[in-house]
């Protein structure tokens, strides 16, 4: 069945308003997929670029390629760890110069002493596997996913899943369904030259670890409760995970269409409303340089996972 004729009203009109830039250009991009050529496309991702809350974030950004803070980690949510972050889930242009200077600096401050701030990460032999995931990810966006400064932040993800199991301490050592959602996450993003047979097994190492659980349910691993995140449709998320997040995270890896993977797909749709939208959770707003609607972008997450899951034809 084509995945337009599983939601119960058209949603993409609500998306392509030009009061809400970003999520216009990637409607344009992902759901009707026009290509760079496209003059509405190529209109509609200068004004994204120009206004909040891309321009916000890039507006901060020093000379330097780093936004305020003594490292890449503070200040949590406003740094330059987090405002790549922000600049990736938003669409920014990956080739404008600024995003490229950006994951230049953070691949320059890597190899500073207290690796940017991020020795606290990594002076640790595993863990954390959602910080540095997300952080391959946007330098890989950017263009530098073959760069050399790179290859120690990837080993030490494929190090991760292939001897501790994506575990972490601040999941009690036990094996981690954030750290695994965002590891794919990083790990897909790399340009096909950089994906090696090794990288490719962990891609499916850490597929089949989310799908050997029922993603909807949650029931991952842990030595507290499960998150009340995770049947919460939020957006933008940092380092945690939800059912769409981890959807995602396997559509990336070309997983979408696992069997295991439908179970969830069901419980998203449940979540339409009668208009063929969903209700998005900002849990984070307070902290974020501007604001968002989440529902849009919610929606525009779920549309996109239907799409790839369904198709445009029977």
């Amino acid at each position: 069945m084509p995945w337009r004729k599983l939601l119960k009203d058209d949603p993409v009109p609500w998306l392509l308003e030009r009061s809400d830039p970003a999520v216009r250009a990637m409607t344009l991009r992902v759901l009707l997929g026009r290509n760079q050529r496209d003059p509405e496309l190529r209109e509609a991702q200068q004004r994204a670029m120009n206004a909040p809350p891309i321009s916000t974030i890039l507006h901060r950004q020093r000379p330097t390629g780093g936004w305020a803070g003594p490292d890449l980690w503070r200040p949590k949510y406003e740094s330059a760890h987090w405002s790549n972050l922000l600049l990736v889930e938003y669409g920014v242009d990956p080739g404008d110069p600024r995003v490229r200077r950006a994951a230049r600096h953070v691949l320059e401050q890597l190899g500073q002493p207290d690796m940017g701030g991020m020795r606290w990460v990594f002076n640790k032999d595993h863990g954390a596997a959602c910080l540095t995931g997300s952080l391959v990810r946007y330098v890989a966006l950017a263009g530098y996913g073959n760069d050399a400064r790179l290859e120690p932040v990837v080993q030490r993800l494929v190090r991760d899943s292939k001897n501790f199991d994506a575990a972490c301490w601040i999941n009690g050592e036990l094996p981690c369904a954030w750290g695994y959602a965002r590891l794919i996450w990083g790990l897909a993003a790399l340009p096909e030259a950089a994906r090696t047979r090794e990288v490719q097994r962990i891609l499916r190492r850490g597929v089949e670890f989310l799908l050997s659980y029922r993603v909807e349910r949650g029931n991952y691993p842990t030595d507290t409760e499960p998150s009340y995140l995770w049947r919460q449709l939020s957006f933008p998320l940092f380092y945690q995970a939800d059912v769409l997040f981890v959807l995602r995270a396997l559509d990336a890896a070309g997983a979408i269409d696992d069997d295991r993977a439908q179970p969830a797909i069901g419980w998203l749709l449940a979540r339409q409303d009668s208009r063929g939208r969903w209700g998005g959770h900002a849990p984070y707003a307070a902290r974020m340089p501007s604001k968002v609607n989440p529902s849009k972008w919610v929606t525009l997450q779920a549309c996109t996972i239907l799409k790839h899951a369904f198709g445009e034809a029977a």
